[in-house]
């Protein structure tokens, strides 16, 4: 009876340990509101929730290559682009704690692709092309403890037409203050 038991009790802690890690890589939730620009209101019969939703897009499962990092206040973050298919973005984050936010931020409006990348200030971005929106997550205790890295849900990179968003990695620590990478527009 020991021995069932023991067994039980070994396979329900694998089980408890499988769903923390499950837990951990949760997907990031989004702020829908546009940064630095009007107001923008949802399309009728859509709510901020679904627009959200709409905006972050899935895991972002695919090879990703490091497009731009910074270090801020010991943390790491970079802003992911995929490789092959070059449709999608994330932020990613190390070295960090509980409650500290990632953020991957994208211009509303793209831009036309060119030879070259393409780093537009803020300023630009927020006059020019709409403002940004934001795709978040927030460290919860496995991600700080036991990972020690996170990253965010994906945002679309590139469009038909040779356009591409201009996006960026911003990480918020819990002690305050922003440190963010320079925007990224995807070159052909």
């Amino acid at each position: 009876m020991t021995k069932n038991r023991t067994a039980t009790l070994s396979v329900a802690s694998l089980l408890l340990a499988a769903g923390a890690v499950g837990a951990g890589g949760l997907p990031a939730v989004a702020d829908s509101a546009p940064s630095g620009a009007k107001e923008t209101r949802a399309a009728a019969g859509t709510s901020q929730s679904q627009e959200a939703r709409a905006f972050c897009s899935g895991p972002g499962v695919g090879i990703y290559r490091d497009s731009g990092n910074r270090r801020y206040k010991g943390r790491f973050t970079s802003i992911d682009t995929e490789s092959i298919r070059d449709k999608k973005a994330r932020a990613y984050a190390e070295d960090i704690a509980k409650g500290d936010k990632v953020q991957v931020q994208r211009s509303i409006k793209p831009f036309k692709m060119k030879n070259h990348v393409q780093h537009p200030s803020t300023k630009y971005i927020k006059q020019k092309k709409g403002g940004y929106k934001s795709c978040s997550k927030t460290a919860n205790w496995f991600d700080a403890n036991v990972r020690d890295w996170m990253v965010t849900k994906t945002v679309k990179l590139q469009i038909g037409g040779n356009k591409s968003y201009a996006v960026r990695s911003c990480v918020f620590p819990v002690s305050g203050g922003k440190g963010c990478t320079k925007w990224f527009v995807d070159h052909k």
